[in-house]
């Protein structure tokens, strides 16, 4: 089955345009208590950092207390971790709590045409909305824990393999005349003084990554499987695939390696400061083995979040936890179709919100508004009075322009959170579809019909 990128993004912004009164009737509570737990969320920190409890007050603006945390954020973690992930832990239960809250009902619309209930002050939370947020913990927890951990503890032992051997203590002799002239240097320091940097900066980090690397490419090569695609024909080269999704897996992995070059060594660095054993052995080793074998950890991450990502609508619009379609929606080069979706649904977005309604409805038209309506006002309430400047009439629209404002951007929210729901919902339909394919052209008696 082809995924149908065309029609799943017009789907989902057709969703998020045309429920948008929905949407705002179930999530504008939810929402408020959001931006609410956020804000709780960023003084608990600041509290932690201080050392005593640091009230609005304090800070000032909310702005002041979020460079403050921006500022300091790094150290807290390092000077108390435990109370910093309590706080951050304590914040995401209430964000998927309440998020799942109207995020269930909207996917069941959006997939099923279920209509939600009726009323403005609603924030339910039964089993719809309970495997909502398992079954994006569920994601979170396979490509984190049961993927991504073992990952990173080979990645651990492997740089700390390469320290060890880089710091090995050799005898160097100086002076070829004299034996008695000894020097002590590590095997790294020999091969940087021998003109040697070629295997220290590249085949070292080459042959650090090979057994990631290998993973990867079994991953690709498996994924892109015959059976995975309709219209490979029986015979296809298992050479070719070979060469082909080792091709994929390294322009991914470059690409990663590339784009987030400073993020990959600043996670590793992260993670040598958090943790007491490690900050040597990141240190030490040679930066492009960090860079490489993060960028293809980043690259597995990705392809597995990809592969789940339909998981909490079809979950929610089964009434079950079972996978279902989940997995064929993204069959061999569904996978690249279902990137390229999120992307253009991305855009979308950001151009919504960005362009839209920053930069066009509140940058440029709406101030041209507000401003000849202060100047009618100011000129009226100058003819009442004989000529005095009435003092009410700034800060009145001064504070009705930043509650606009404030208003403008939450229904850019509440679209955002339309198109999602939208797209969990398709991408459900999706997976039903696929689903009634392989039932239909399989087993005793099916119906044969040509792959999309």
């Amino acid at each position: 089955m082809r995924l149908r990128m065309l029609s799943v993004i017009g789907a989902s912004l057709h969703f998020g345009g045309r429920g948008m009164g929905t949407v705002a009737r179930l999530s504008w509570l939810p929402v408020v208590l959001l931006l609410i737990v956020n804000m709780v969320t960023i003084f608990a920190y600041l509290t932690v950092i201080a050392g005593r409890v640091i009230t609005f007050e304090e800070a000032g603006t909310f702005a002041a207390a979020q460079q403050a945390l921006a500022q300091y954020v790094d150290q807290a973690w390092q000077g108390a971790p435990l109370k910093m992930g309590a706080i951050t832990g304590v914040n995401l239960i209430f964000q998927a709590l309440l998020t799942a809250s109207f995020m269930a009902p909207l996917t069941r619309y959006a997939g099923l045409g279920e209509r939600p209930h009726g009323g403005l002050f609603r924030m339910p939370f039964g089993a719809d909305q309970f495997r909502y947020v398992l079954a994006g913990l569920f994601s979170f927890l396979f490509v984190g824990l049961l993927i991504l951990a073992p990952l990173a503890g080979a990645t651990y032992y492997v740089l700390k393999y390469i320290f060890d051997g880089l710091s090995k203590t050799l005898a160097s002799f100086p002076d070829p005349n004299s034996l008695h002239t000894i020097e002590f240097i590590t095997a790294g320091q020999q091969l940087a003084a021998g003109g040697e940097a070629f295997y220290l900066n590249i085949g070292i980090p080459l042959l650090a990554a090979i057994p990631f690397a290998f993973v990867l490419w079994a991953v690709v090569y498996f994924h892109f499987h015959p059976a995975n695609r309709p219209s490979a024909t029986s015979g296809a080269n298992p050479l070719l695939r070979s060469i082909v999704t080792m091709a994929i897996a390294a322009l991914a992995t470059g690409a990663s390696y590339l784009l987030l070059r400073e993020n990959i060594l600043e996670l590793f660095t992260s993670a040598g400061s958090a943790y007491e054993g490690i900050g040597n052995i990141v240190t030490n080793t040679p930066v492009n083995a960090r860079l490489l074998i993060g960028a293809i950890l980043f690259v597995l991450a990705g392809y597995l979040n990809l592969r789940l990502y339909s998981y909490p609508g079809v979950a929610v619009c089964r009434k079950s936890l079972g996978l279902g379609g989940t997995l064929r929606v993204t069959r061999g080069w569904n996978l690249l179709r279902l990137q390229l979706i999120l992307i253009a649904v991305g855009v979308a977005i950001f151009v919504v919100q960005t362009v839209v309604l920053n930069t066009l409805f509140l940058g440029f038209l709406l101030p041209w508004v507000v401003g000849v309506l202060y100047q009618a006002v100011d000129v009226s309430a100058r003819l009442a009075s004989g000529g005095d400047t009435a003092e009410w009439i700034l800060p009145v629209f001064v504070w009705t322009w930043n509650g606009i404002k404030i208003l403008v951007n939450i229904i850019g929210l509440f679209f955002a959170f339309g198109v999602l729901a939208g797209l969990y919902g398709r991408l459900y339909r999706e997976s039903e579809r696929e689903e009634e394919l392989v039932t239909q052209t399989s087993g005793p008696g099916a119906i044969w019909r040509k792959p999309d």
